[in-house]
């Protein structure tokens, strides 16, 4: 699956990640053009990945960051909407402030998240 995703993307690194039980992630799967450094085995701390996030992944099994740079950008809601709107089932959206963290950390501007479960 990472070799496939690799090659369709044409992204300089593609992971899966493991969650565990006690919500914390591991590197599980990875590929990367020659001469990144490789972070398959890596941990992560349950806090890298707050829970209200992790709650949106189970929902929308899709997320796509284009830049992490950029700046957030705000909606405005038309006053007749009757009621509150929300982005959860969006694809793009602004990024977590831990998400920057980390991307900017890694020299990363693109985020294509895509969640599943398998047993």
């Amino acid at each position: 699956m990472v070799q496939k995703v690799f090659e369709l993307t044409g992204y300089d690194r593609v992971m899966v990640y493991k969650f565990h039980d006690d919500d914390g992630a591991e590197v599980f799967g990875e590929i990367t053009k020659p001469g990144l450094e490789p972070y398959l085995g890596m941990h992560y701390p349950a806090a890298d990945l707050p829970q209200a996030t992790r709650f949106l992944f189970m929902k929308k099994e899709r997320r796509m960051i284009c830049d992490c740079r950029a700046n957030h950008v705000k909606v405005i809601q038309d006053e007749k909407v009757p009621f509150d709107l929300t982005l959860s089932g969006s694809t793009l959206k602004a990024t977590h402030s831990c998400h920057y963290c980390t991307k900017h950390e890694f020299n990363c501007i693109i985020g294509d998240v895509g969640f599943g479960e398998w047993n």
